[in-house]
């Protein structure tokens, strides 16, 4: 403890210096600035002592409030998830910096989780104990970034496969080139293209036109440059692009049309004589019945292209019409749902989002949910969907992307189970049993039900690794949680504080049943049994101490408190007993 305590002052000294400096230049608040900052979106409240006295609507909005009522008088920290505790108590005793916000995350009393960005200020001016707080919400900002990510993504791949070629050049040197470009220039690796100047890949006799094809903006025939020497014909179109400050951007894109030109010079011949007009209309004729023929070709190419890029996407995508039918899927959908209708296998909001998008009450809808594939086993998914909308904007189908978050969620989970208990047996850590009992203290104080405390040590503990080692101390604290576990019930809260010492909170449970309750499990674990490495078998018992509120003030604090000294009164009597705070022992 010593030692952490040293790491964390040097932060804590840098904070509060940083706070010191910021209330130097300001700002300051009065009592009346409330009612100007209810047109604000973003949250902005005042604290007293951590408890929130004025908040606008869009903080009530924000945590989830119906009104004012709902929020004045609780603390703001009740709404921060557990890891963020330590963080809002930094902030409201004002060793925090009120110079940049920080990105939490809390659970609203409609119980929606939300990102926001929360800034305290030091509001001396009304109280040496006010703050005032506010918060931006930032959930959407991730989705916004996943979205741009996936825009560029698809961009990229039709440039890369263009079959024209596409370069791009910055400051006169080219930085990019695709596929078809690398082809047409007759080069092998990318690095035989970028880094040349654009002039290397123009016929000198037209590069004094770059410029002027750039202002007119039009498509000009030229000649360019394979890399052996040789000259080609090409249709070109220089695009400038918006600065990046990297000096001027342009887009430069090229068409190979040497064998069209070639034809056109043979057609010019040919219509010298009747005789060659005629072939050349014979020859028109045909090139049109091929070029039909092409069309059809390349239509039906195009067709297959779309559908194996679709096919070549990892996630499940699909189409639906306004009657809810599949019309169009990709090879990922069909291994994940088969041929079949996967409405049995998404939740009841995969129909309502459907019903909103076609409805045009939204535009686009997304949702998390786990399924059961028909292939067995269990995925954590993210649903993306958006509305298809005809030439008259309306809706006429939605399109559907499955992402498979499973991983995600696996890890989140366990970061969550690390967070929260304790790594040797299983019971939640001090810092979440503290958290997790405070919100039943504060829920039986509301509604008048009953609760109890207990705290138990294992008796002689020291011995037990001196005589046995810690291998044998560990498997007894192990087996002491599991006797917890099957003994106690799902709703009661079991936390290990440290050492050989466990806490109990046991909620709808008034003094006299916490008595019989701590009774049987003393008397469980007392039977447990740890096997030896010389055939013998370890037996020991624990010493509890018992406590229950005596005021609608007592906290989680005050009640570990009167069961530690309950607990002690127990190991003074002989241990291996309960003893209940104020109450002599048997």
């Amino acid at each position: 403890m010593g030692d952490n305590g040293e790491r964390t002052m040097e932060p804590i000294a840098t904070i509060i210096d940083l706070a010191v400096e910021r209330r130097k230049r300001g700002p300051r608040f009065d009592g009346g600035m409330m009612q100007i900052l209810e047109v604000s979106r973003d949250l902005i409240c005042l604290c007293r002592g951590g408890a929130i006295t004025a908040i606008n609507g869009a903080g009530v909005r924000m945590l989830g409030g119906k009104s004012t009522e709902d929020m004045i008088g609780r603390r703001l920290a009740e709404f921060l998830i557990p890891e963020y505790g330590q963080v809002m108590d930094l902030f409201m005793s004002g060793m925090a910096s009120e110079d940049r916000a920080i990105p939490t995350r809390i659970v609203g009393l409609d119980r929606q989780t939300r990102d926001i960005e929360l800034q305290v200020y030091r509001a001396r001016e009304i109280a040496p104990d006010a703050t005032v707080v506010t918060g931006r919400d930032i959930s959407h900002e991730g989705k916004l970034a996943g979205s741009a990510h996936q825009s560029d993504s698809r961009f990229h791949l039709l440039v890369e496969n263009s079959v024209n070629l596409v370069c791009h050049v910055v400051a006169g040197s080219i930085r990019y080139v695709n596929k078809a470009g690398l082809e047409l220039l007759g080069a092998a690796e990318h690095e035989q293209v970028v880094g040349l100047r654009l002039e290397d890949i123009v016929h000198a006799d037209y590069a004094a036109l770059i410029d002027e094809i750039v202002r007119e903006d039009a498509v000009v025939p030229m000649r360019l440059m394979h890399r052996d020497g040789t000259a080609f014909d090409a249709l070109v179109r220089v695009t400038p692009l918006p600065g990046s400050g990297m000096g001027e951007e342009l887009m430069f894109e090229a068409r190979d049309i040497t064998s069209h030109n070639r034809a056109v010079a043979a057609l010019r011949r040919a219509n010298e004589t009747l005789e060659m007009r005629v072939a050349a209309r014979t020859r028109e004729l045909a090139e049109q019945r091929l070029r039909a023929e092409e069309m059809t070709m390349v239509a039906e190419a195009a067709r297959r292209f779309s559908d194996s890029l679709i096919d070549t996407i990892p996630s499940p995508v699909w189409f639906k019409d306004v009657l809810g039918r599949i019309q169009t899927c990709n090879r990922a959908f069909k291994s994940l749902f088969g041929d079949g209708d996967p409405a049995g296998l998404l939740p009841l909001e995969d129909a309502v989002t459907d019903a909103e998008l076609l409805s045009g009450a939204c535009d686009e809808a997304s949702y998390e949910a786990s399924i059961l594939p028909r292939g067995g086993g269990r995925q954590d998914i993210l649903v993306l969907k958006t509305a298809y909308l005809d030439e008259e904007r309306r809706p006429v189908g939605i399109i559907g992307v499955l992402t498979d978050i499973t991983d995600r969620k696996a890890m989140e989970r366990e970061l969550r189970r690390l967070a929260t208990t304790d790594s040797l047996t299983g019971a939640f850590n001090r810092r979440h049993f503290l958290a997790a009992a405070a919100i039943e203290v504060e829920r039986a104080h509301r509604y008048g039900n009953p609760l109890s405390v207990l705290m138990l040590d294992v008796d002689h503990f020291k011995k037990i690794n001196d005589r046995h080692g810690h291998a044998i101390g560990d498997e007894a604290l192990r087996k002491l949680t599991e006797c917890m576990r099957h003994t106690l019930r799902d709703i009661d809260i079991i936390g290990r504080l440290g050492g050989e010492e466990f806490a109990v909170l046991l909620p709808e449970t008034n003094h006299d049943g916490a008595l019989i309750t701590a009774e049987r499990l003393r008397s469980n674990i007392a039977q447990i049994k740890i096997p030896l490495p010389d055939d013998q078998v370890l037996n020991f018992t624990v010493s509890i101490g018992l406590a229950v509120p005596k005021g609608a003030e007592t906290s989680v604090e005050t009640l570990l408190a009167q069961a530690d000294k309950a607990l002690y009164t127990a190991k003074a009597n002989g241990r291996n007993r309960v003893s209940a705070e104020g109450v002599d022992p048997d």
